[in-house]
């Protein structure tokens, strides 16, 4: 089953991630234009203690879950899959509650001392509220994506956003009035609502599931299975702990060394908020295929490991990489060629179009990191994971120091390739060396490269001297994505990165 699942799971997953994205796109978009440069700034400075407490009660219990009922569910044991889940609640939703109640009692000392913005302080008591919510939908998540029913995983991002946006277009004319302090409270806001309303849907479809289950009994116990799942998700919980309090550290740093650089703290603000949270939400649009791949890699690579299928793994594996590289490759071509006529479009500022050309080489790295990732996880190398991103993330950290005060926001630019292409190489040489496989450079990186430059220069021409003269921007802008898609697409078939084989595989 574990090919045949990962790629049902992943065209599953993408599909439900490509509506959550454009619902996101017009959320994003509205928030840009009611709360400015600096309102976006100020909401991206509370998103990542959301992050954080995330990683702490959520991000290694998940995958973790998704992780062991997969085993179970291939041996058959789903008693033992309920049990798990069950367990994986205990442990998720009791460190949550204690991380809510953390952050509501130390939000002052957060926004004043931490995120030193006082207007942060109403934002993060709000957010206090979803924790519980949000470990409660990742557990249940987890247990579904490791039975490889990634639907009930996706719907539940889709519920979130709707339910995200709803909140907040209804309530916007109640708190933007009041300033920017209420304009990102009322963003986390809209997350409460958001987790609420998914760990909601979770459950009900749990409930469901139950029902239909082959009647097994159970063969671990909840003392057993608990330390299983500590054992298991300690070292992503510290790697996603870290990462999220060094993005959360980033976030704090930037705007402070923008300032070392001559920009005034409202513009540094305002050029973090068209960084953070107009630039890179654009750049990481595509990454939804490879985020769902990802996604899917650990219940079906724990899969093929539990049922020693190694020819099946290293198919896996290869052609992951291979999507993979063909997407942030596409990725890549399109944000150079495109990136400012995307960000006119979108929020009618060419500076965002700028950093866009600026981080577009970046893509192929980001992407294919998310891609490895979920691979070492799903081979219980997940201590790999945590030392490849600690070291990356402080050079990091280091080199935005050095960097921005002297060439801006260019600078963490610069910072970002050089960590994902760090934690990129070092992941791959480990998850490639564990399983035995070799790199195919012909297929994974020349023909995907060549058939994005080829497809860009003719797409680019028919921009300039055709499109342009013809549609608005937009219309223009909207039909030179597509086409561009078209050319990769073509090219690809001509230069045999990919073939009919592979097409057949998503029929």
């Amino acid at each position: 089953m574990g090919k045949k699942a990962l790629i049902t799971g992943t065209i599953v997953l993408t599909l439900t991630s490509f509506v959550t994205k454009i619902l996101g796109f017009i959320f994003r978009i509205y928030m840009s234009n009611i709360m400015g440069a600096e309102g976006v700034g100020l909401y991206q400075l509370v998103f990542p203690i959301y992050m954080l407490i995330w990683s702490i009660s959520s991000a290694g219990i998940s995958l973790a879950v998704s992780k062991k009922v997969a085993e179970h569910t291939a041996r058959g044991k789903h008693a033992d899959g309920i049990r798990t889940l069950k367990s994986a609640l205990i442990i998720s939703v009791g460190l949550a509650s204690i991380m809510s109640i953390f952050i509501f009692i130390m939000a002052p000392w957060v926004a004043n001392s931490y995120i030193k913005e006082p207007r942060t302080e109403l934002a993060l008591k709000y957010l206090c509220v979803c924790v519980p919510f949000m470990a409660t939908a990742c557990c249940i998540r987890g247990y579904f994506q490791g039975r490889q029913e990634m639907a009930v995983s996706g719907l539940a991002q889709v519920i979130e956003q709707i339910a995200r946006m709803a909140i907040i277009f209804l309530f916007s004319s109640l708190f933007i009035p009041k300033g920017i302090e209420y304009a990102c409270a009322l963003g986390a806001l809209g997350l409460c609502a958001g987790e609420f309303c998914s760990a909601l849907f979770t459950f009900i479809m749990l409930q469901i599931k139950k029902h239909h289950l082959p009647r097994t009994k159970a063969t671990i116990s909840y003392h057993s299975m608990l330390g299983t799942l500590i054992t298991i998700s300690l070292p992503i919980t510290a790697n996603r702990f870290l990462t999220s309090a060094l993005s959360s550290l980033e976030n704090i740093l930037i705007p402070i060394e923008l300032q070392k650089y001559g920009m005034s703290s409202s513009d540094a603000l305002g050029m973090y908020g068209m960084f953070s949270g107009m630039a890179l939400p654009l750049l990481f649009f595509p990454s939804m295929v490879t985020m769902a791949i990802s996604t899917a890699l650990v219940p079906s690579i724990s899969e093929s490991v539990a049922m020693k299928n190694t020819r099946v793994l290293h198919k896996t594996v290869s052609k992951s990489i291979q999507y993979s590289a063909v997407i942030g490759i596409g990725a890549c071509a399109l944000f150079m060629t495109l990136g400012n006529e995307i960000a006119i479009a979108c929020y009618g500022r060419s500076e965002v179009g700028q950093l866009l050309r600026y981080l577009a080489i970046i893509c192929p790295f980001v992407y294919l990191r998310d891609i490895l990732t979920g691979m070492l996880n799903g081979l219980g190398l997940q201590k790999l994971t945590f030392k490849g991103n600690s070291i990356a993330s402080v050079i990091c950290i280091m080199l935005i120091v050095i960097l921005v005060p002297k060439f801006g926001i260019v600078g963490f630019v610069i910072a970002m390739l050089i960590q994902s292409s760090l934690v990129t190489c070092y992941h791959m040489w480990h998850a490639l060396r564990h399983i035995n496989l070799s790199v195919d450079i012909l297929s994974w990186i020349i023909k995907p490269t060549f058939a994005a430059v080829s497809g860009s220069i003719i797409m680019k021409y028919i921009h300039t001297h055709y499109l342009m003269n013809i549609f608005s921007l937009r219309a223009a802008t909207l039909i030179a994505i597509f086409a561009l898609g078209v050319f990769y697409l073509v090219f690809l078939f001509l230069f045999k990165s990919i073939t009919k084989e592979d097409v057949k595989q998503f029929i």
